[in-house]
């Protein structure tokens, strides 16, 4: 009866995990709905941003030259979710950073994003110069200390490089690490990422040509660039903000669905064993009645 009493238990709790695993999945799908349609007016907003730039493109060169470096300092960002629960989405990334930066952790210092991605640095000995937690409803306001340490560092020539690191959100069975070279940034990193994004870049033959005198830069050529620069930086970053909560929610609700299939297969196979300790166990009494009645009866 011991043995009974035990699988009884057993069901019931495996029966409770199913219903909390079910309801994490369900509010992982409500929450991964809400992220794709930011991911989409991102979209359209850089559509039209990126239109704007093709316009004057050919007056002003909105990609800096390459400053040269007496230092080799480089920031990393470092983008993860604030919980677990959310299949091996943190691991593998980190595992990536790692091997990139394990060797040479003077050489670097990191901004973290995600509760933690804050704890895995802290834990592994590197320079966190700031750390943020992110929300699972977020604008792009939660990262204005992102952006005044990125302008700061770009204007003040801090860092070599800077790079972010967060997880590309392909599809709902697949998210890829990934890193993204935030400065210097070329020609080339940037079409990259508008790409990744699936959007369609103007092509110059469809555009406008107008002569020199045709166009005013107000309030100048440098203060349009650096705005055009900023704006492009602070659009890359919450891109990969936004691809990283895209990736966290669609891997919580694969692996809270795997959970729950799980228990639900746990549940059936327990129960098989109950019905079968409990067949086994009237079994046994009844063989011990017949056999005390044909004792008695002698």
């Amino acid at each position: 009866m011991a043995d009974i009493k035990q699988l009884k238990i057993k069901i019931q709790s495996t029966k409770n995990i199913r219903k909390i695993t079910n309801a994490m999945e369900v509010i992982s799908t409500i929450k991964l709905q809400k992220v794709k349609k930011r991911a989409e007016h991102l979209r359209e907003y850089m559509n039209t941003f990126l239109g704007m730039l093709a316009s004057v493109d050919g007056y002003v060169s909105l990609f800096p030259k390459t400053k040269p470096h007496d230092h080799a300092k480089e920031l990393a960002i470092l983008i993860s979710s604030e919980k677990w629960l959310c299949g091996s989405l943190n691991t593998i990334l980190f595992k990536q950073f790692a091997a990139e930066y394990d060797d040479r952790q003077d050489s670097v210092e990191v901004f973290t994003i995600g509760k933690k991605a804050t704890e895995y640095c802290t834990r592994r000995g590197y320079t966190v110069v700031w750390s943020l937690s992110l929300p699972d409803t977020f604008e792009s306001d939660t990262l204005q200390a992102l952006y005044d340490y990125i302008d700061a560092a770009w204007v003040g020539d801090t860092y070599s490089k800077m790079r972010v690191w967060y997880n590309y959100f392909k599809n709902t069975m697949k998210q890829i690490p990934v890193w993204f070279q935030l400065s210097p940034l070329s020609v080339e990193s940037f079409n990259e990422f508008m790409q990744s994004l699936d959007i369609v870049l103007p092509k110059k033959s469809s555009l406008k040509k107008y002569n020199s005198t045709d166009m005013v830069l107000e309030p100048n050529r440098e203060t349009i660039v650096k705005k055009a620069y900023d704006i492009m930086m602070n659009v890359i970053v919450y891109g990969a903000v936004l691809h990283n909560k895209t990736g966290e929610f669609a891997s919580r609700m694969m692996a809270m669905k795997w959970a729950k299939d799980n228990a639900t297969k746990i549940t059936a196979d327990l129960t098989l064993a109950y019905n079968k300790a409990r067949q086994d166990a009237i079994t046994k009494e009844v063989l011990e009645i017949v056999s005390a009645k044909a004792v008695i009866e002698d």
